[in-house]
């Protein structure tokens, strides 16, 4: 089950984003949409760092990738 972020984690991150922003105002809710977008991919960074399962490597067929595999091909984007 993914965790979902708390609303406090999420306020956490959309003030960083402020700040880094270098506190313009105006941009409240694109923050607060940018940090839950950010805190709801970190299962990904997760899932990037992991092996494929030897069976599944073994049984590949170059048409076919793994989960692992297909997450990092979209992390390098």
């Amino acid at each position: 089950m993914i965790k979902q972020p708390t609303h406090q984690e999420i306020a956490a991150r959309a003030y960083q984003l402020y700040l880094e922003r270098g506190r313009q105002e105006g941009h409240a809710v694109d923050d607060w949409l940018q940090a839950e977008y950010e805190l709801m991919q970190l299962p990904l960074a997760e899932i990037a760092k992991m092996e494929p399962a030897p069976i599944l490597a073994e049984k590949r067929t170059p048409a076919k990738q793994s989960l692992v595999d297909v997450v990092r091909a979209a992390m390098m984007l």
